[in-house]
C-alpha cells in the first residue's frame, strides 16, 4: 500500500467531516434564530426600514405556495447572522494532520508512520522493511475511525428539535404583540437620533445688540455677521447705507436752486463755432445775404 496516498486519502475524509460539522452546526444556528425572530416578531420592524417599506406586504410564489417577504427577509438575516457564528465557533479547531490522528488511534504505527511517509522515496532495505510493516498496519486502518459520531448525532438531534418548535410556534400562530412602534421606540432608546448640529454653516454675530431695543429689528448697518461655509468665513453683513431708504420721521432736506434771467433784447443771429460748410464759388455774397434777411424779420 502506498503511504502517500493513503495519508492523503485520509486528510480528505477528515475535511469532508469538519465540513459536516459546520454545516450541522450552520443548520442549527439558522433554526433557532429564525424561531426567535418570529416568536419576537422582528417581522414588524421592517415597515420602518425606508428601503424596506415599499416591499413590505408582498409575498414570493415558491412551488405553487406564496411566502410573505417579511419571512423571506427573517431567513436571510438570520442566515447571515448563523454564517458569522459558524465561523467564529470553528475558528479555533485544531486542524489535526491525518498522521497525528492515525498514530494516536494506533500505538503500534507511532513515529513509524512520520518516517515512512517522510522516507517513502527512498530506496534502501531498512526503509522497505519499514514501509512494508507500515502498509501491513495501514490496512487495518478505517476513515470512519475519524469520524465524531456524537457530535453528528448531537448535531441532528438539535435540528430536528429546532424544528418541531418552529413549526408548532408557526401552526399555533405564538409571537409577542409587538408593533412597529414598539420597535421605533426601542430603537431610538438604545441608539438615540442625533440633535442637529451642522458644522458646515455656523453663524456667528461679531456685534453687540442693543439690550433695551427690540430683539426683532437687526441692526444691518452694524458690527459684520460672519458665515462659516466649509470651513471659510464668509462676511454677510451690508455696508453702511444699504437698504436704508426713507423713514417716516425723517423729512428730506429742500434744496432751492437760484437762477439768473438771460437779458433781454431781440434775438441776434450767431454764427455757430463749430459749424463749418464750403460754399460754392460765386454764390458768397447771394448766400449771405439770404440769411441777413431771414434773421431781420
Amino acid at each position: 500500500m502506498d503511504v502517500r496516498e493513503f495519508v492523503r486519502k485520509q486528510e480528505s475524509a477528515l475535511k469532508k467531516y469538519r465540513r459536516i460539522y459546520k454545516l450541522l452546526d450552520f443548520t442549527a444556528i439558522l433554526i433557532i434564530l429564525y424561531t426567535l425572530m418570529v416568536v419576537l416578531s422582528v417581522d414588524k420592524i421592517f415597515p420602518i426600514i425606508d428601503s424596506l417599506e415599499l416591499r413590505t406586504g408582498t409575498s414570493y410564489n415558491l412551488a405553487g405556495i406564496n411566502i410573505p417577504f417579511e419571512n423571506v427577509a427573517m431567513f436571510l438575516i438570520a442566515a447571515f447572522m448563523s454564517l458569522i457564528m459558524t465561523l467564529l465557533l470553528h475558528i479555533r479547531d485544531k486542524k489535526t494532520s491525518a498522521i497525528m490522528q492515525i498514530e494516536e488511534k494506533h500505538p503500534n504505527l507511532q513515529e513509524r508512520l512520520r518516517t515512512a511517509y517522510d522516507n517513502s522515496n527512498v530506496d534502501n532495505l531498512i526503509v522497505n522493511d519499514l514501509l512494508e510493516m507500515v502498509s501491513s498496519n495501514l490496512a487495518k486502518v478505517k476513515s470512519s475511525e475519524f469520524l465524531k459520531r456524537k457530535r453528528i448525532t448531537f448535531g441532528l438531534m438539535l435540528i430536528l428539535t429546532s424544528v418541531s418548535v418552529l413549526t408548532f410556534i408557526t401552526v399555533n400562530d405564538i409571537h409577542t404583540d409587538t408593533t412597529p412602534e414598539d420597535w421605533q421606540s426601542m430603537i431610538d432608546t438604545f441608539l438615540p437620533p442625533e440633535e442637529e448640529d451642522p458644522d458646515d454653516l455656523v453663524i456667528i454675530d461679531e456685534g453687540e445688540g442693543d439690550q433695551e431695543g427690540d430683539s426683532g429689528n437687526e441692526d444691518l448697518t452694524g458690527e459684520p455677521a460672519v458665515v462659516v461655509v466649509d470651513g471659510k468665513e464668509v462676511d454677510l453683513s451690508l455696508p453702511p447705507g444699504t437698504g436704508t431708504g426713507f423713514q417716516a420721521n425723517e423729512e428730506a432736506e429742500e434744496i432751492i436752486e437760484e437762477f439768473e434771467d438771460s437779458p433781454g433784447g431781440p434775438p441776434e443771429a450767431t454764427p455757430g463755432g463749430t459749424y463749418y460748410e464750403e460754399l460754392p464759388d460765386g454764390y458768397e455774397s447771394v448766400i449771405k445775404s439770404y440769411f441777413e434777411q431771414l434773421a431781420e424779420e
